[in-house]
């Protein structure tokens, strides 16, 4: 069985998100906390697959700029 991506369903989770650059660790929080959900889904769809990737690289760019690793 193959899932196909469903845009508009996606459209859905994008305006109930409204994922964006992060700016605040506030914001960082937020995006933690919905990607935690999403992990905790036994069936993910692939919207919220989709999602679940942008959401986890809008935190690493963050995280990235904010927590530098020193080498």
């Amino acid at each position: 069985m193959t899932l196909t991506f469903d845009g508009i369903v996606y459209g859905a989770l994008l305006a109930e998100v409204q994922p964006k650059v992060i700016t605040s660790e506030e914001e960082n929080e937020r995006y933690l906390e919905i990607v935690e959900k999403l992990m905790a889904c036994q069936n993910r769809t692939p919207e919220q697959n989709a999602l679940l990737k942008l959401l986890v690289t809008l935190i690493e760019d963050f995280e990235d700029e904010h927590y530098p690793l020193q080498a």
